[in-house]
């Protein structure tokens, strides 16, 4: 094979989807480290790059000293005349817009991402497994392009470029483009496939306007759960929780939740909590995608995939919901 050929294979493959949860959750446990951890992480991302070799996990996210990705506004230019005026919900948490980087640089970490009609969708909180993908397929809207990573400047994210190599790019059956697409590929009989997410940018005046996207209400046929040390080692021991009015409660209330900025809560250790005040609620739906939820015994709080913001249940339908996990 010659090193254009073998270019080529690496671009359109992806890692297994083993390698790729516990980088993603390698990218969740720096978010509750202190500076100190700092020197470990290229050693383990290159650790993790050399056993795919090289392949991609992965999106550009600027880091603060705290070692919590930081999302900033873009900037958009403002139309002729005053703007109208807006009434804002004074408890609405606004996800800033994630803005391209200006300048390259090794300082930045990875998780995944897709650029599509200028957004930037990236990894999430929900899975598929390669059978759902297929029944999933919906449009196709072009192929992804490799080549960025922590280096990369802004003329680099164009249009369906992407940290994942060559795949083909749809949207998902059943959601809104504007809020998911999919990456596909069929290669020797196997297919690799994930989702995407576009979830910056918008306005969580309460739960529905992020989970609502999901489309959870009524469509849980199963679902299971994992205590924080399970998770934490990487293990597959789960517990089976039935869907029954607890848990149909539990969504209800998730709906109404109340936002709450993830900055506050991460300032005062929210992800350095006690292990017996964190578990994993993973929902499946109808369509076979798997939604996992982070929840916290303290404050009821839970928070999907990578979204900067907490959604605060009311205390009897959380509460009920965790006596039983």
């Amino acid at each position: 094979m010659n090193p254009k050929e073998y270019k080529t294979l690496l671009d359109r493959m992806e890692p297994d989807e083993g390698l790729e949860q516990r980088l993603a959750k390698h990218v969740r446990e720096h978010k509750q480290e202190p500076i100190r951890v700092k020197r470990n992480r290229p050693a383990f991302i290159a650790a993790g790059l050399t056993a795919v070799m090289g392949l991609g996990v992965v999106l550009s996210l600027t880091w603060n000293e705290t070692n919590r990705p930081v999302v900033t506004s873009a900037v958009r230019p403002q139309a002729d005349g005053p703007a109208p005026a807006v009434k804002e919900d004074p408890n609405a948490v606004t996800i800033p817009e994630m803005k391209l980087p200006e300048t390259s640089g090794a300082q930045a970490d990875m998780i995944g991402l897709i650029v599509y009609q200028g957004k930037i969708y990236t990894q999430t909180g929900t899975k598929i497994t390669p059978e759902t993908a297929k029944q999933l397929l919906g449009e196709k809207l072009g192929r992804s392009t490799a080549g960025i990573d922590e280096w990369s400047e802004a003329s680099d994210y164009k249009e369906l470029a992407s940290t994942i190599g060559e795949m083909d790019v749809y949207s998902v059956k059943g959601y809104d483009k504007e809020f998911r697409i999919m990456s596909y590929l069929e290669l020797d009989g196997q297919i690799y496939a994930e989702v995407y997410e576009h979830l910056n940018g918008i306005t969580v005046a309460k739960g529905e306007d992020l989970v609502g996207k999901l489309n959870l209400k009524g469509r849980v046929v199963s679902a299971k759960w994992q205590d924080f040390d399970a998770w934490n080692m990487g293990g597959d021991k789960f517990h089976s929780l039935g869907p029954d009015s607890v848990l149909e409660q539990f969504i209800n209330a998730l709906y109404e939740a109340k936002p709450v900025e993830e900055g506050g809560l991460y300032e005062a250790g929210i992800y350095q909590s006690e292990g017996s005040n964190q578990k994993f609620l993973h929902l499946t739906l109808e369509d076979g995608t798997e939604v996992e939820l982070r929840l916290f015994k303290e404050g009821n709080y839970v928070i999907y995939g990578f979204a900067p913001v907490f959604l605060q249940l009311e205390p009897e339908a959380f509460s009920a919901l965790w006596e039983r996990m």
